[in-house]
């Protein structure tokens, strides 16, 4: 039972994967004491060589808090005893910091990826029409260029969104009982060894500031919910009814024979997970106080989750895009039998002379007939037309063509092919600004 009860209060696998980071902060804790000269060349050299042999034998069956002191002594004597290497005495915040820096790193190169996808389908299908929906209802016309811009620009503000979390990751904390103890530690010198741009200004806050956490949870669950967004669509017109799309096999789990569940689906289900983690983290701050000097594993335990699976759900993202095949006839064929180009109907009688309450009705009683005659705006004949209003002449159907229609939204940001070129250059400059900023 006690080693059930053990087992519970220590995982092993954060343990683990946690350790390549508690290295590096003893490595830089070691070079500080040399700079400090604490110790000789020699000795640091031993130490650091030692530690590198321990690393590489180190078992996967060992969980002791204590391992890293006991070996060092084990090869290296009374020298060894010199150094704190106790588990407890590393600060907790510096080892998830040093983990973030690498995986926001990584979540980063994903967002770079599909952000570059997007554009590329964006500038291949700028003029492909494609309704737009609303409430499941057809009730714009756009094109599909237009339309994976929109994706890029909710993981634009996700991207920005990660670039604020590692400015408040870069900020260097230590632990202050580990000062007390060793007045040879300069914390100047482990913030440029560790690669730290700023300093905290207080003690305390090294250890109870847990922000950082909140910030990236909250940045993952933003991001699940656009990916929950965008996979909505793409299911939407994978539809039989609709097939504006059709989704390779290889998208689709083999395991299950009927392709009743694809990797979208999986994408989309995962969302609950990451908001249940953001409550999680939130919850443990809140029971926090005020200055907390124990370890935390809870919040361990969100995070790595968290990092998973936003990491698995961009990457099968970013693979599943390009095995996305448009039928473009079918798209067009739909957006002719909606009636979203009926406010052009409404323009052309302005230009007409009528006023816009009466341009409102006429437009609304051309949409009627239609219906009732389970026709569309382009089936209908010019002298029906005129049998609703003698303002009607043949140029109206200029007027309501699809691609008319596009050509008048020249505004910015707007669905004409030539804002969609603009804003695909646009796209362009704003990912690369934001490469380089991550490199700053």
């Amino acid at each position: 039972m006690n080693k059930k009860i053990n087992t519970f209060f220590n995982p092993l696998k954060i343990n683990k994967f946690l350790l390549f980071y508690e290295l590096k902060i003893i490595f830089s804790y070691i070079k500080c004491l040399f700079y400090s000269n604490y110790i000789n060349l020699y000795e640091k050299n031993k130490i650091l060589n030692s530690i590198i042999f321990i690393k590489n034998n180190f078992k996967i069956n060992k969980n002791n808090d204590y391992y890293l002191e006991f070996n060092l002594i084990k090869l290296n004597g009374n020298l060894a005893k010199k150094f704190f290497f106790k588990k407890l005495k590393i600060n907790d915040s510096l080892l998830l910091k040093l983990m973030l820096f690498d995986e926001i790193e990584k979540i980063s190169q994903l967002l770079i990826f599909i952000r570059k996808t997007l554009i590329y389908i964006s500038e291949i299908e700028f003029n492909t029409i494609i309704p737009e929906f609303y409430n499941n209802k057809i009730k714009n016309i756009i094109t599909l260029g237009h339309h994976f811009l929109y994706w890029n620009e909710m993981f634009r503000r996700d991207h920005i969104r990660l670039l604020y979390c590692k400015k408040m990751i870069n900020v260097f904390s230590f632990d202050p009982m580990l000062l007390y103890e060793n007045n040879y530690i300069n914390k100047f010198i482990i913030k440029k060894i560790l690669n730290f741009k700023f300093l905290k200004e207080n003690s305390l806050d090294s250890i109870y500031d847990k922000d950082y956490l909140v910030d990236f949870a909250s940045f993952c669950s933003i991001i699940m919910s656009h990916l929950k967004k965008i996979c909505d669509e793409i299911i939407l017109w994978s539809f039989e009814n609709i097939n504006f799309i059709k989704l390779s096999n290889k998208i689709y789990n083999n395991y299950y024979l009927n392709k009743h569940f694809n990797l979208f689906e999986l994408i989309k289900n995962k969302t609950s997970k990451i908001y249940g983690n953001l409550i999680n983290i939130l919850i443990i701050i809140k029971n926090q106080t005020f200055v907390y000097f124990e370890n935390l594993y809870d919040d361990k335990e969100n995070l790595l989750e968290n990092i998973y699976l936003i990491k698995n759900c961009l990457n099968n993202f970013r693979k599943s895009l390009l095995l996305i095949k448009f039928n473009k006839k079918n798209m067009y064929l739909f957006s002719l039998k909606s009636f979203s180009t009926s406010f052009n109907l409404i323009n052309y009688l302005l230009i007409k002379g009528l006023n816009l309450n009466d341009s409102y009705y006429i437009s609304n009683k051309c949409i009627n007939y239609c219906i009732n005659n389970n026709i569309n705006l382009y089936n209908i004949s010019i002298n029906e037309l005129k049998k609703i209003s003698y303002y009607f002449d043949k140029d109206v159907f200029f007027f309501i063509s699809l691609e008319y229609s596009l050509k008048l939204r020249n505004t910015y940001g707007d669905s004409s092919i030539n804002q969609i070129l603009k804003s695909i250059k646009r796209a362009k400059f704003f990912l690369n600004n934001i490469i380089i900023n991550f490199k700053l």
